[in-house]
């Protein structure tokens, strides 16, 4: 739910292509599946998973939540900072969107930041903004522990060598811009009402971009980043188990690594298809037999869902909660 302000929603157009291209890719992918999956071989695997580790790698989703709420309130400018409940709705309400419409999941972030965490538009642009940086640095982490790991495809060390330029460039904008409020303000004194104005957000914007200019900070909630990577390669590897894996910390870390690239752009709905084929092509890749791969990646993505829907109930409780403590007007 967010207001004119917040975002304009994407021309129908656009928006329809995109849902278009997205279904496009996941019918392509079940009709794929479907001929080339040995699905009996595949089912048993399934159904001779070790269902208690399944219950673990959900465990181990569920524990990287607290760090992203940590993190995103530790990003909310001090002044507008919600409390850690507010934060953890938002987080959870977020999360849930991601999954089920991760190609409206920047409009949907934003309107959470501003309607339940309370933020000012320009505050909740910065957060998710900063997000998004902190996101691709632990993605390049990622990416660069799995080649130091294992001898990673050519097309995951390309991918690697690519994200890692654009973040440096994208970082490096960030920390310049952070310190330039005071002067995008001088800037405006000059300008029309219009123009000025305009500055005036941007200027806002730079403004609230604190973890930028402050070393611990920043440091804190970039390890809060690597801590929910951490959190990804622990369901992973507990899903190995399940499915009777040699458990293996590098393809962990591969499949991790590997989803960090094909997700980067959410093509089809809750990246089905795209994740499940991930996470195949990554244990093809290290040995694993067709079937025991394509069992990781199914149970894999289901925990991945049943950790939203865990996350969610969050809300679920504490908004009526907070309905009915509210006083009466």
């Amino acid at each position: 739910m967010t207001s004119p302000e917040t975002s304009a929603s994407p021309p129908g157009p656009s928006r329809r292509l995109w849902w278009i291209i997205g279904w496009s890719v996941l019918a392509a992918f079940f009709a794929l599946a479907a001929y080339a999956l040995p699905w009996a071989e595949v089912l048993a695997a399934m159904a001779g998973a070790k269902w208690q580790w399944l219950g673990v790698a959900l465990i181990a989703g569920v524990a990287g939540w607290p760090f992203w709420v940590l993190q995103w309130w530790l990003l909310a400018p001090a002044a507008h900072r919600p409390s850690l409940d507010r934060m953890a709705q938002v987080t959870a309400l977020t999360g849930t969107a991601n999954v089920s419409l991760p190609m409206a999941g920047v409009v949907a972030a934003v309107g959470f930041l501003i309607v339940r965490g309370g933020l000012p538009t320009t505050a909740a642009a910065s957060l998710y903004t900063v997000d998004q940086m902190l996101t691709g640095i632990a993605k390049v982490g990622i990416l660069a522990l799995a080649s130091v790991l294992v001898s990673v495809p050519d097309w995951l060390r390309t991918g690697l060598l690519s994200l890692s330029g654009v973040m440096v460039l994208f970082t490096l904008a960030l920390l310049a811009a952070a310190h330039g409020g005071a002067s995008m303000r001088r800037l405006a004194v000059g300008l029309g009402e219009k123009p000025a104005r305009i500055v005036g957000l941007l200027a806002d914007f730079v403004d609230h971009l604190e973890p930028l200019r402050q070393p611990w900070l920043g440091l804190a909630v970039v390890l809060l980043a690597f801590a929910k990577k951490a959190s990804e390669v622990a369901v992973a590897l507990t899903v190995q188990i399940a499915v009777g894996m040699e458990p293996s910390l590098a393809g962990a870390v591969l499949v991790v690594a590997a989803l960090s690239l094909a997700t980067l752009a959410p093509i089809s709905p809750g990246n089905l298809g795209v994740f499940e084929a991930t996470v195949i092509l990554a244990y093809q890749y290290l040995g694993v037999p067709l079937p025991i791969a394509a069992a990781a990646a199914f149970l894999q993505h289901g925990v991945a869902f049943l950790t939203s829907l865990v996350i969610a109930l969050y809300p679920a409780w504490a908004m009526p909660r907070e309905t009915r403590s509210s006083p009466a007007p």
